[in-house]
């Protein structure tokens, strides 16, 4: 029975249910199979009593209080019944797999953590590789008509989130042995380039700098010295990164010539020196960027600073785009309180980790909080959930064994 949790969380995980969904294998979508076939295994394999203490969690508590607000603002939304079910259904089924993974992690023994933590990283990254080399079977015109790719996360910077959250949480087992910790490393950078997501570069260097400032140590041990020393060594790091990425869209640009059209073109002109765009154009200006959306949203905040209701800003009738900033999500469609709580439940975390002496978690929060800024629904992308279950299991298991 465990084994097949491990099996439906790397595909949850992975997104690699939704591949095999869209081409056919899978006959039912996931929401109508793999998640609840989750769900009623880990009902079974686990006693419910086993659960109860997950109930008295940080995260668990934040996700039923967001929860209890899509429930009670549906009264006031002006939004149809069909958009409301989508939103409050989602959170429902945001809050029980989180529940049950943390409680797999926990609970299993850490070779096979490892295995569903590792497995589902190789699948996504490998998939975006392949899809970027051979290519993936075109199951929509929009995918077909796509120069980025995305691999089994379908959307390019879904699938750079994922395999970066997927890539920290394998680092965590991996921290002490250098070489395969490299590989790993590469294996992310070149995966995440791939995406061309801007922000998933940026998560990268941000993995990088925080790693290499603590020795890789899952434990604090940062100090003058160690910063002192690692400065020399970020920069050297950093000085290989770049020159890897320019190299690669260099060969990219050489001998893949639809990587020269469009989005992707530019974001490799951005890379090797060559774009007359400056960085932030695309979300500026054009219309429809996320600097756009903020500043549309920010003001629909302060016209109505206490919410306007569930799925507010999913209604295309209302809204043409979603805001991509899970910090106006919050404050739009449910007001300052919710948005209020989220801080504080970052800034608890953030406590815990310290407390805790987990130094990966502080990287997850750190990660967690960039993610934010650019995307409204990083709670319902399974590999950010499901890390953050897997990170929520470090601090809740050790909790349990200082009890027992």
């Amino acid at each position: 029975m465990k084994y097949l949790i491990a099996v439906l969380l790397i595909l949850l995980a992975s997104y690699a249910d939704i591949f095999l969904f869209r081409i056919g294998i899978i006959p039912l979508q996931p929401s109508y199979f793999v998640i609840p076939l989750f769900l009623s295994v880990c009902l079974i394999k686990y006693p419910l009593l086993d659960y109860l203490d997950i109930l008295k969690s940080h995260s668990f508590k934040f996700f039923l209080s967001i929860l209890i607000f899509s429930i009670v603002y549906a009264a006031i939304t002006e939004v149809s019944t069909a958009t409301i079910t989508t939103n409050v259904t989602l959170d429902i089924i945001t809050l029980l797999i989180y529940v049950f993974a943390v409680h797999f992690f926990r609970t299993e023994k850490k070779a096979l953590v490892f295995a569903v933590i590792f497995f589902a990283f190789v699948t996504l990254a490998g998939s975006v590789v392949y899809d970027f080399i051979i290519g993936l079977p075109k199951y929509s015109v929009k995918l077909s008509e796509a120069v980025r790719k995305g691999g089994f996360g379908e959307n390019p910077n879904q699938a750079a989130s994922g395999i970066k959250f997927l890539a920290l949480a394998t680092l965590v087992f991996l921290h002490r042995f250098k070489t395969k910790r490299m590989f790993l490393i590469a294996a992310m950078v070149i995966a995440v380039f791939l995406t061309f997501s801007r922000s998933g570069i940026v998560s990268v260097i941000l993995i990088l700098v925080f790693g290499i400032a603590n020795n890789w140590n899952t434990n604090f041990t940062i100090s003058v010295p160690i910063l002192f020393k690692s400065f020399f060594k970020m920069a050297l790091l950093f000085s290989t990164l770049y020159l890897g990425l320019v190299l690669l869209a260099g060969v990219i640009k050489d001998n893949f010539p639809a990587f020269t059209r469009g989005a992707a073109g530019d974001r490799i002109d951005l890379i090797i020196g060559k774009s007359e765009k400056g960085a932030i154009s695309e979300d500026v200006g054009s219309g429809g960027g996320r600097g756009d959306l903020m500043f549309e949203y920010f003001r629909k905040f302060k016209a109505q600073p206490f919410g306007y209701g569930t799925g507010y800003t999913s209604e295309k009738r209302f809204n043409a785009l979603n805001t991509h900033n899970y910090y106006l999500f919050l404050a739009v469609n449910y007001g300052i309180l919710a948005l209020i709580i989220y801080l504080i439940y970052l800034g608890f975390g953030i406590k815990i980790a310290i407390k805790s002496d987990q130094f990966y978690y502080l990287i997850f929060l750190s990660l967690l909080i960039f993610e934010g800024l650019i995307s409204h629904s990083i709670y319902q992308e399974r590999a950010l959930l499901i890390s953050l279950a897997f990170f929520d299991s470090l601090i809740y298991k050790r909790q349990q064994e200082n009890l027992e």
